[in-house]
């Protein structure tokens, strides 16, 4: 298994380039930044778009994974420490922090209208059938190997499209996502929780966290 996390703009480096050099001393750990030289260990990924995208993280997962074929987990910068890296994982599930149900009320009156609609219509970007119930929470993605790693990485490329336009500082959708200043592509859960449902990955919920943090 190999590590992963995406750390971009002198903000978040500077805030947890000291946790993610600590951890990638210690784990077989992939970097997307823009900065590389500020990661003594690890190894870096050039993230070279002019904009920052939270979608980028889906990319990524999905590019080492095919490169490796190994499972690959996903943590935010900002979790890193916590991680436990004793986790029991199968080959077969994607594992996640928490797999939020879209059927239960407070989640349906929070979602807008257009995210409604984008819940209603991603699989046919993808050209697959089913319905959006769930969704899978991006900070914490551990992805298994898949045969089918090419298909998945083409229509991760339209979902990509489909995200981005929904989820930009031009177009806000709810006042929960406010806090999102700056990039594209929030809300990134919607693209793996898709994926997972037309290539019929199994989902499970795992206690993430180390027992004692040092």
């Amino acid at each position: 298994m190999i590590y992963a996390t995406m750390c971009i703009g002198n903000y978040w480096i500077k805030k947890y380039q000291e946790e993610i050099n600590k951890f990638g001393k210690e784990n077989t750990l992939h970097i997307l930044t823009d900065n590389p030289e500020s990661f003594e260990y690890g190894i870096s990924h050039m993230y070279d778009r002019d904009v920052f995208s939270y979608y980028e993280k889906i990319n990524f997962i999905l590019y080492l994974s095919k490169r490796y074929n190994q499972r690959v987990t996903y943590i935010d910068s900002d979790w890193i420490g916590s991680l436990n890296t004793n986790l029991k994982l199968d080959k077969a599930n994607l594992y996640t922090y928490k797999v939020f149900d879209l059927t239960e009320s407070s989640y349906e009156k929070i979602l807008s209208p257009s995210e409604h609609e984008l819940k209603n219509k991603l699989l046919l970007e993808i050209e697959s059938d089913g319905i959006i119930n769930s969704f899978i929470g991006e900070a914490l993605i551990s992805m298994p190997v898949h045969e089918k790693i090419d298909d998945m990485i083409n229509d991760s490329e339209k979902l990509q499209k489909k995200i981005e336009s929904n989820y930009n500082k031009n177009t806000k959708t709810r006042k929960e996502l406010d806090k999102y200043k700056h990039g594209i592509g929030y809300s990134e859960g919607w693209g793996i929780t898709a994926l997972c449902i037309k290539y019929q990955i199994p989902i499970k919920e795992i206690s993430w966290r180390k027992t004692t943090l040092i």
